[in-house]
């Protein structure tokens, strides 16, 4: 692997790397812990608020009492390390992988899967500053506000779907290829759709293959990033 090559196998590792710690951060945060050490949820119901299409269906997440203060509050540390870290590093990460899969080249796909992934980061800028605007007020929220949230939502998660199957398609070509990352990078497509036909149920489901999805390019990136595969002889 040349210079160039291993350059972009390490910058998606850091970049890798940081969204995990962001994502570690999430459940450290103290209004997070507060609100599970009360009881009060095992984590914040994000995924969830995020695909509430009325204020009805967003408010019943929140619960009542005293745990509907602290779910508020919990909600709102999240969203704004969301858009502080979280989404500039996925999206970071996202862009510089795709360099990486192409083996430090820049072809046509590789420029659509950054494309993706900066769309992917103004709808979820979008999304999270509509649920800290409805979580500010959510008497006087309107199913306006929910409406735009869940739809810039959709709009993120398919267009991670899509960068997901443009990276794919550029380990699928790159020489040698890149199967197994490839492979892993349909993943996240396959869960976007399935999370769309039941965002109740299947939510989950696609979480996990954004992980999987992304944890195996990671994973492989930060193994050329120590060590480097030999040119063929």
């Amino acid at each position: 692997m040349s210079g160039n090559k291993r350059i972009w196998a390490i910058l998606t590792t850091a970049a890798g790397l940081v969204t995990l710690a962001v994502t570690a951060m999430f459940q450290a945060l103290p209004e997070v812990a507060a609100g599970r050490a009360a009881g009060c949820f095992s984590a914040p119901p994000v995924i969830a608020f995020e695909f509430a299409r009325t204020v009805t269906q967003a408010s019943a997440l929140f619960g009542a009492g005293d745990c509907r203060a602290m779910t508020l509050t919990a909600m709102d540390a999240v969203n704004r390390l969301d858009m502080a870290a979280y989404i500039p590093a996925y999206t970071l990460f996202a862009a510089v992988g795709a360099v990486f899969a192409a083996r430090g080249a820049r072809p046509r796909l590789a420029l659509l899967a950054i494309l993706t992934a900066l769309t992917a980061l103004v709808a979820d800028y979008v999304e999270t500053h509509t649920l800290l605007a409805i979580t500010a007020d959510v008497e006087a929220a309107t199913d306006a506000m929910t409406l735009r949230a869940s739809t810039a939502a959709w709009i993120k998660f398919f267009a991670l779907g899509a960068h997901g199957l443009l990276v794919a398609m550029v380990c699928f070509r790159a020489t040698p290829g890149r199967w197994i990352v490839g492979g892993a990078l349909v993943l996240p497509m396959v869960g976007v759709i399935a999370a769309a036909t039941d965002p109740g149920g299947r939510a989950g489901l696609m979480t996990l293959a954004l992980t999987l999805g992304w944890l195996t390019l990671l994973a492989v990136a930060a193994k050329e990033a120590v060590r480097p595969p030999r040119p063929p002889a």
